[in-house]
């Protein structure tokens, strides 16, 4: 298997595991290693496989672009770290606006989530099951984060609300989104209530909003500006 000199053993998935089972585990799982030059840049929704990557050396950025085309840095990914199990948990959809772009050279271990999921138990069996929900809660988890930090990353408060209820709107599947009350909607888009309150004001009586009790509404999406 190619990148067989690699010590495995380093890796944190790895870690408490003999190398000859580590190597064994690899060609059981069907994984390989990838080489990325510095620069490239790797859509989640990379591949017809869903797959999880680890890092082996190197550093890279996980990005995300939001529904206004800005480019949000949600976090480094560096040696052992893992990624792509938020595409291969809950599907091209949901992460589509997710990519990888490598800040150095890279290689990458690659390991098919199918593979990772029979590796833990049986299908059908408790463990098994148990496992797979564990990836889907880390995985939505870690999806969560990065579109708070999208949100957050907006200059303005009416660009933080707007990114917010579009992602609710996903979320809850409903032009019509329930929202929590607005001392807590301000801890959510990390503002002062009063600021909230007025912005609220001022999007509905530009016909930008509209709200009822316990629930918004985006209206004219393309003339709402920063």
């Amino acid at each position: 298997m190619e990148g067989q000199e690699i010590d495995f053993q380093e890796l944190p998935i790895f870690s408490g595991v003999k190398p000859e089972e580590i190597n064994s585990f690899i060609e059981d799982a069907g994984g390989w290693v990838q080489q990325f030059s510095k620069g490239m840049r790797l859509p989640y929704t990379h591949g017809g496989d869903s797959r999880v990557g680890v890092m082996l050396h190197g550093m890279g950025y996980v990005l995300l672009t939001d529904p206004f085309g800005d480019e949000v840095l949600g976090y480094e990914l560096r040696d052992g770290e893992l990624f792509g199990n938020v595409w291969a948990v809950l599907g091209k959809d949901v992460c589509s606006s997710m990519s990888l772009e490598m800040r150095t050279n890279a290689e990458v271990l690659w390991l098919p989530y199918p593979s990772l999921l029979r590796a833990l138990g049986e299908p059908g069996a408790a463990n098994g099951v148990v496992a797979q929900n564990l990836f889907k809660v880390l995985s939505r988890m870690m999806f969560v984060m990065m579109q708070k930090i999208a949100v957050l990353s907006q200059h303005t408060l009416r660009g933080r609300l707007r990114l917010y209820l579009i992602h609710q709107e996903k979320a809850q599947g409903n032009h019509r989104v329930i929202v929590p009350g607005r001392v807590q909607l301000a801890k959510i888009l990390e503002c002062n209530r009063s600021a909230l309150t007025r912005e609220i004001g001022r999007m509905e009586d530009e016909r930008l909003l509209a709200c009822g009790a316990g629930w918004m509404e985006l209206k004219n999406k393309k003339k709402i500006e920063e």
